[in-house]
């Protein structure tokens, strides 16, 4: 029976399959960019919350294809430096081929379990929807903390346990193989992750961001759905034209698919 923890937390597979470039992460921004029905862009939200001064620090984990940045370079201040780190080659070779030409930037292939930077470096570290992704959430949590400034921050955005729990729903109606789905970010969650922030936080607060998605485009739905583990590994590439016929007749039916989310910011302070 597939196992989804094997795939959520391994090093291996995470590097070289699952984001070994950013083709499966591409494909679930973009079903947000494209279908969510909340007032303010994911990356707005998330540069608000960030709050950068001109001199900011910053250090990201699990950078991707430097998603977040593209979008607001011009937001940033001159004098910011941002050093953009992924676990793998790919998807640090997208977001430099991107970003080189801003010397804001710079590029690490970094495993998040093991940095390599001094000890209070950095005002800001950001780990955008990755934590989930880790072999042991304490000991990044007890780096990060040591690697940050005074008064530094820790932005760490992940899910609530409810998170596009509707789409879970289909998958399972559409195949009795798709029943275990909804565990991407148990490890660390809306629900879960202020307690393992305490230990290393002595100030933690939590931003909701309000939006759900409205779907009109089933091809693209089938393709957030092949770019997660369980799909790919459990139907294989056959299976993606009757799913999207399976989700055209939803949205001939009803005008779209309604999919609830669950999405915030931890911002933590204080470093104990």
């Amino acid at each position: 029976m597939f196992d989804p923890t094997g795939y959520r937390n391994n090093p291996y597979y995470l590097s070289t399959k699952q984001y070994r470039d950013s083709g499966n992460l591409s494909s679930r921004i973009l079903i947000h960019q494209k279908f969510s029905t909340g007032q303010q862009a994911w990356n707005d939200f998330v540069l608000e919350l960030a709050a950068l001064k001109p001199n900011t620090r910053v250090l990201e984990l699990g950078c991707g294809p430097a998603s977040l940045w593209r979008s607001v370079l011009n937001r940033l201040g001159e004098n910011n430096r941002i050093i953009l780190t992924d676990i793998s080659h790919g998807m640090v070779n997208e977001a430099a081929n991107c970003l080189a030409w801003d010397r804001r930037f710079q590029f690490v292939c970094m495993d998040s379990m093991n940095v390599a930077f001094l000890p209070s470096a950095f005002d800001l570290v950001i780990a955008n929807h990755m934590l989930y992704h880790v072999p042991d959430v304490a000991q990044v949590l007890q780096q990060v903390a040591k690697l940050l400034d005074q008064d530094g921050r820790f932005m760490a955005a992940t899910n609530g346990p409810e998170h596009m729990v509707d789409l879970d729903v289909l998958l399972e109606k559409f195949s009795r193989k798709l029943d275990k789905g909804h565990a991407m970010s148990s490890n660390f969650n809306l629900l879960n992750g202020e307690k393992q922030l305490r230990e290393f936080f002595a100030t933690i607060e939590l931003h909701l961001y309000s939006s759900d998605l409205w779907v009109t485009n089933a091809q693209l739905l089938t393709n957030y759905a092949y770019s997660t583990p369980l799909v790919k590994e459990q139907l294989g590439d056959d299976g993606k034209p009757e799913m999207t016929a399976f989700f055209q007749r939803r949205i001939d039916h009803y005008g779209g698919i309604s999919i609830r989310k669950q999405t915030g910011v931890y911002l933590a302070k204080n470093p104990v």
